[in-house]
């Protein structure tokens, strides 16, 4: 018996199957910071497309540290572009994906765009014919199965130098590396240059016609980080789906911060984290936080909304207006109504204090409100 591969992925375009689209409320942030992922990713002209944070956020632990302040990342943009034109090693091609990279997270919206166009994701050619890793007669019996391995793309569209991030019987997970160590690839390109990069793949095994419940999905996630509790994506998964059934548990903060001090650039994570810490008074930590998911492509009105409040909260009334404004205008027309009112409601807050208190002053108005 054949089993379906529900996914082949870069991990952190998703850590699990869908959520759902617009949600009812009353809804915990974290849900409905998925659920308007979800919506965006669905009206997109690039349905479908690479999430470039994505990778960033995966090669970002490879990558030495690059910090800009604004003013600098014009011209670091404007050499990396001039790099790339010509014939580059490949030590300059990493050191100009480095440096687009801090450009953008500066706040450089063209070295954003740039990342976006010129970066190509991998392509199969030949291999990737997965099968269960679990024995036949589990399978007949319905058993699900998931492995997640962390690997690098050569420039040659090999794939190499795997470590085993969740894993089935032993038997099983060896024949997927097999698999994917004789598969081949078009590489992943910067501006059409071979990239070598960290990648990570997450093979999802479903029996035909096999379905788990949103509560099955919980509760398997919950095994999952019981047994590999140093996996990113086991936690991230956790927290997602206790965001969508469960946000009262006591476990969801926990989970929220573990997924995101195991991968710090997973952008759902940050972002809320990055409102825990707003609600707590944390404005400067918040900012920091955010800052991976503010440079993605599509400008979630909630990952908006979280850098506004911390704006806010630091009394710098003008950037936190602007981010306000940005994120009332991004509301999708079907968002439900009293959400897009709370937007509103939190921007007038925001004018109305602002004009009524020197530039330097505390906040008159709390910087956020939870949804809830």
């Amino acid at each position: 018996m054949r089993l379906g591969l529900c996914l082949l992925s870069l991990l952190l375009v998703s850590t699990g199957c869908r959520h759902g689209a617009i949600p009812s409320l009353p809804a915990s942030h974290g849900h409905l910071v998925l659920a308007m992922d979800e919506v965006l990713r669905d009206a997109s002209p690039r349905k479908g497309s690479w999430d470039v944070s994505a990778l960033l956020a995966d090669a970002s632990a490879d990558m030495p540290s690059v910090e800009l302040e604004p003013e600098q990342a014009p011209l670091v943009f404007a050499e990396a572009v001039q790099l790339l034109k010509g014939t580059p090693s490949q030590e300059e091609v990493q050191r100009a994906l480095r440096d687009l990279s801090a450009a953008c997270e500066a706040g450089l919206q063209e070295a954003c765009a740039f990342l976006h166009e010129s970066v190509r994701r991998p392509e199969l050619i030949s291999g990737g014919r997965f099968v269960s890793p679990h024995p036949r007669e589990l399978v007949e019996r319905g058993m699900f199965a998931l492995l997640i391995f962390r690997c690098r793309f050569d420039t040659d569209g090999r794939v190499r130098d795997c470590k085993v991030v969740e894993g089935g019987p032993v038997e099983g997970t060896q024949r997927a590396l097999d698999e994917l160590y004789t598969s081949l690839y078009r590489p992943p390109t910067l501006a059409g240059h071979p990239l070598s990069i960290p990648y990570t793949f997450h093979l999802r095994f479903t029996p035909p016609n096999g379905q788990l419940t949103r509560e099955d999905e919980l509760a398997w996630a919950r095994q999952r980080v019981s047994q590999n509790p140093k996996s990113a994506p086991a936690w991230t998964t956790l927290a997602q789906w206790l965001a969508v059934l469960s946000p009262e548990d006591r476990l969801y903060p926990q989970a929220v911060a573990r997924a995101h001090s195991l991968s710090p650039g997973s952008w759902w994570a940050a972002t809320e984290v990055a409102w825990q810490q707003v609600q707590a008074g944390q404005y400067a930590a918040a900012l920091i936080t955010v800052r991976p998911s503010m440079r993605r492509e599509q400008a979630n009105p909630y990952v908006l909304e979280t850098a506004a409040a911390a704006y806010f909260g630091l009394g710098q009334c003008p950037e936190a207006l602007k981010q306000q404004e940005r994120a009332v205008g991004s509301l999708p027309k079907e968002w439900p109504q009293p959400e897009q009112e709370r937007f509103r409601g939190k921007l007038t807050e925001y004018q109305t204090a602002c004009a009524a208190r020197p530039p330097a002053s505390a906040p008159a108005v709390s910087a956020a409100s939870d949804p809830r």
